[in-house]
């Protein structure tokens, strides 16, 4: 069983304080949403959980405290996916997802790092790119070898920072449903940054609301998507429906500083 506890978190770069006194625990096999407008901290708590930055206050995976992690070891617990522009040299699409792997590896490859590979590129549906570079692809196409990357890395935490923006409709479907199908079938716990709060609310087991580095709300979604918290956190007046079959769905009408009185 894996539990990730964030206890008393701040982050500022330089003088500018982003989060602030963050405290939530997330269980094993759980997907959790972080959602927010613009500059409310979701990618800098993603950088943070992964270790890529440096907060004060403490984040604990079964107790022990991520510094207290070899980078090995880190990476053979957490998967971490980035927003689409990462730089990687000259690969195939094979190569990168066996990035993946290395946490796991000696100094060769075995059977059942390429068995994963596979798999992954097979989950991603990205078999039919495998051989082409990584840097001659669209940003949505590398955006799902990139997921398919932290996948067949295997951990036990996989994050993702808006994981989907680059992806058009079916896509962003198709890949939200296999990681939601993943995390059920093996009991990984996901953490993602989502903007689209129809998409947050259709594949996350709980919802964090994050403005202006705090969190503002933790909950399911129903708790979290109402009228009055998307007034007061986004400023917007929105419609909130409730479909049998899609879930919750939101439909924004218009930034409030443009309602006439």
């Amino acid at each position: 069983m894996v539990t990730i506890t964030v206890d008393s978190l701040d982050f500022s770069y330089q003088s500018t304080r982003i989060l602030h006194g963050l405290n939530f625990t997330v269980g094993e096999g759980t997907v959790l949403c972080i959602v927010g407008p613009n500059g409310s901290g979701k990618t800098t708590l993603i950088r943070c959980l992964d270790r890529i930055l440096h907060p004060s206050g403490a984040i604990l995976i079964n107790g022990k405290h991520i510094r207290d992690l070899g980078r090995r070891e880190l990476a053979e617990i957490i998967g971490y996916v980035p927003q689409i522009g990462a730089k990687i040299a000259a690969a195939t699409v094979f190569d990168v997802v066996m990035m993946g792997r290395t946490p796991h590896m000696g100094w060769q490859s075995r059977k059942e790092d390429l068995s994963l590979v596979e798999e992954a590129i097979q989950l991603l549906k990205v078999d039919h790119l495998a051989d082409r570079e990584f840097n001659e692809l669209s940003g949505g196409q590398q955006q799902k070898v990139l997921i398919a990357r932290a996948v067949a890395q295997d951990p036990r935490i996989l994050l993702l920072d808006e994981p989907t923006n680059s992806l058009d409709i079916h896509h962003q479907l198709e890949a939200l449903a296999m990681i939601h199908r993943l995390s059920r079938k093996t009991g990984i716990t996901v953490i993602m940054a989502v903007h689209d709060l129809t998409i947050a609310a259709r594949y996350a087991d709980q919802l964090m609301m994050l403005h202006n580095g705090l969190i503002v709300g933790y909950g399911s979604p129903e708790e979290l998507i109402t009228q009055e918290r998307i007034r007061e956190v986004y400023r917007v007046d929105a419609k909130i429906f409730r479909d049998p079959e899609a879930g919750l769905i939101v439909t924004p009408l218009h930034p409030i500083a443009d309602v006439i009185p």
